[in-house]
This record gives C-alpha cells, structure tokens and sequence, in this order.
C-alpha cells in the first residue's frame, strides 16, 4: 500500500493527490474495484471544502466539485477528520470513519461497511439514495474529547442540524468492536443513546444488513 502520510496534511492535498494513487496500489476487494459510485464529502472548517469520490473502471477520481447529487456524503469537522487519521481520536468509530481515506486498510475494507462509523458497501450506496436525513454519530469521553462523524442520506443540502444523532462513549464502541458489547444489548441498556429520527436510523442500518447479507450469499 502507498505509505500513508506520516504527518498531517490538509484535506486538498489527502483527497486529490495522496488518494487516487493509494487506490490504484491498494488491494481492495472486488466489490470495490468493479463498482461505479459516487460519494460525497464535505469537511467543515479551515482547509475543509466538498468533494466527490468516484470509483468507475477500477480507477478513483476526486473531484473538487459540489456532492449536493450523491446519495451518501461523509460530513465532518477538519479537525475531527485529522484527528481521526492522525491522532487516533474516536476509537473504534474514528477508525471506521477514517478507513474511507486509507484505502486497503482493515478499517476501510468492505467486511467492515456494516460498522458503526463506516461508510456504506457499493451494494447499499444506491438504495440511499431513496433516504433522506443527515445522521450524526458521537463518541464521548475518550482522549482529545468528544469525536464526531455524520452522514448525510440521500442526495440535496447539508441540514443545519442533524435529523438524528447516536452517542455512545469511547470505552463502549471499543467493547462492540472488540465483541466484548453487543450493539443491540448496548441499545436496550441506554448505553447507545438515539436523538431524534429513529426510523431514518433503522432504515439505514436495514440497507446495510441487507447488502451484507447479499454479498455473503454470493461470496
């Protein structure tokens, strides 16, 4: 795999120079190298902006252009988006967010696209289209404080504020990742508090169980 950047960068030069080329050198499994999709992203703050990620013939393109017709966009915070990559920050849900710009690695490999934090699989990206909401996950008390990541579902404006927001705290989602927590135990304790949408959640998490489940059967 190309070496990751070992100290941080900003988001321009990650996205548009470092990235394309991880892609093309990273094994990724075949799902992802034959799919044609589009992602957004939008990174708020200093150095942040919109782009589009689009996978067509085996290649990644970014495109700095408006992710306003994507049916799924990764928004986020420059901070916690560099804090992610670089400092560790978010725990286990850091780490699956983190994984959709280091292409190859564990966290960014599709058997992990049903996590907590991770973008969704190619199979699941179309069937968001149909969605509509913008979904924020938090992850409290764990080192450089409270960690953040949403997604927006469907395509059309960024919402001013989330239609529904998951918090959980940084030694939970490292339980649930480790298979010490069951996530839905962790939901009937409280441990995984819901604002909100709830049925924009459930239809998510629905689409992603559905597209794993698929992709396990033809495998």
């Amino acid at each position: 795999m190309h070496a990751f950047p070992p100290s941080p960068v900003d988001p321009t030069e990650l996205l548009e120079r470092w990235l394309p080329e991880a892609f093309a050198r990273a094994e990724l499994p075949d799902d992802v190298r034959q799919s044609a999709v589009r992602l957004g992203v939008q990174l708020e703050g200093q150095g942040g902006g919109e782009w589009v990620l689009q996978i067509e013939g085996g290649a990644l393109r970014v495109l700095p252009e408006s992710r306003a017709e994507t049916a799924f966009t990764f928004v986020q915070s420059v901070d916690d988006w560099r804090g992610a990559l670089w400092e560790g920050r978010g725990g286990a849900i850091g780490q699956a967010a983190a994984g959709l710009f280091r292409p190859g690695s564990e966290a960014g490999a599709s058997g992990g696209a049903a996590r907590v934090g991770a973008a969704p699989s190619p199979a699941a990206l179309e069937q968001m289209r149909a969605l509509d909401g913008l979904v924020r996950i938090v992850v409290h008390g764990g080192e450089g404080g409270d960690f953040a990541v949403s997604f927006k579902l469907g395509p059309g404006a960024i919402p001013p504020k989330p239609s529904a927001t998951l918090s959980v705290s940084h030694a939970d989602a490292e339980a649930m990742q480790q298979g010490q927590l069951d996530p839905l135990a962790a939901f009937m304790a409280g441990r995984i508090r819901v604002e909100g949408d709830m049925t924009l959640v459930m239809q998510m998490q629905a689409i992603q169980m559905q597209a794993a489940m698929q992709a396990k059967k033809s495998s």
